[in-house]
């Protein structure tokens, strides 16, 4: 008998296509920002002077400067409601980003990490090393893990063991490993461990197997048993973004319609991918600077970062190096497709 974990970011899901949006609004020189949402009849005047992101639904980082010119950073929810005073989460000197109405905080006179929920209650408190965005309702966090400094300005975190909690923080199975490559939103809920090769299981607190998909294998088995056998030029257009993007040294990056690429370009193509023996698949994120406009809006969060966990990019380099060109290829609502191209140097 096997059980399917109920798909918590379909609810989730929901709950996004009815809420309402707040959007930045700025000052004269740009240099402060406010937020607006016009039903829920809130308008704040500009006064950030850093903000995590330039719209949001439910919760957003900020920082504000005082009279005296010192910086205080907070998150600020939906309700107007503020929390989490200098205790934000940050990673590359960036604020984290809402996700599924969840947000990260770091106490930092322990460095430990929790999680707010969107009413700015703390529903995972700062007892780990490391904590996953929530992706699925799942969060994966580090415990007992010590701090390495690699040098002055970089650390990281050794050993210590990965576990898999809900946003109760509610323990589900220990020992999570290689988590930034599972597909939390494949989740299921079995008896046994799975046999599918291109999935990876986890024994559970309760007796039964968390499974998850893995996107590399995932996506090395579909380009290997479904797209490359039997290719053609109509084929490959059906697996193709609306516009594939590759690099011009006159014009910069150029962004043509599918079926005029494919049909300029398939020898290259065709060329390729069918040497197959020759892939050497790369994890890569869709390049936020690159992949502008509306079309790509929902590949990327709030803040304009990659959602690389939900929609993962990989790029296919042949003989080790992308001397022979490389082919990008994101995973989209509608599967895997090409999305850039990287000719011959």
């Amino acid at each position: 008998m096997r059980k399917t974990l109920l798909i918590l970011g379909m609810m989730y899901s929901s709950h996004s296509l009815v809420a309402q949006q707040f959007t930045a609004n700025y000052n004269a020189d740009s240099s402060l920002t406010g937020f607006d949402n016009p039903q829920l009849k809130v308008s704040l005047a500009p006064q950030f002077v850093q903000v995590g992101g330039h719209t949001f639904q439910d919760v957003v980082a900020v920082t504000k400067e005082d009279k005296e010119g010192k910086w205080h950073s907070y998150y600020l929810f939906r309700s107007m409601k503020t929390a989490g005073a200098d205790s934000m989460y940050m990673f590359d000197n960036t604020f984290d980003c809402e996700n599924e109405g969840f947000i990260r905080f770091t106490d930092w006179k322990t460095e430990k990490t929790g999680v707010f929920n969107r009413d700015g209650k703390i529903v995972v408190p700062a007892a780990y090393n490391y904590v996953s965005k929530v992706r699925n309702g799942l969060i994966v966090v580090l415990q007992g893990a010590i701090k390495n400094n690699a040098d002055s300005e970089h650390w990281f975190w050794e050993g210590g063991q990965a576990n898999l909690i809900d946003t109760t923080n509610k323990l589900l199975a220990n020992d999570i490993q290689d988590a930034e490559l599972l597909n939390m939103y494949s989740v299921k809920v079995e008896d046994n461990p799975s046999a599918d090769s291109t999935r990876k299981s986890f024994k559970g607190v309760n007796g039964k197997y968390y499974t998850f998909q893995i996107y590399k294998k995932e996506f090395a088995q579909w380009l290997q048993r479904d797209l490359v056998p039997g290719l053609t030029k109509e084929k490959l257009v059906a697996h193709a973004f609306s516009k594939i993007s590759y690099w011009d040294e006159n014009e910069g990056w150029v962004f043509e319609d599918k079926e005029k690429f494919v049909d300029k370009h398939w020898d290259f193509l065709q060329a390729r991918l069918q040497d197959v023996g020759a892939f050497n698949i790369v994890y890569e994120d869709i390049n936020p600077f690159i992949f502008e406009g509306p079309q790509y809006r929902q590949y990327l969060d709030n803040c304009f970062q990659a959602k690389s966990w939900q929609y993962p990019s990989f790029s296919i380099f042949f003989e080790g190096s992308n001397e022979k060109g490389q082919l990008d290829f994101l995973r989209t609502d509608e599967g895997y497709q090409l999305i850039g191209v990287g000719f011959a140097r």
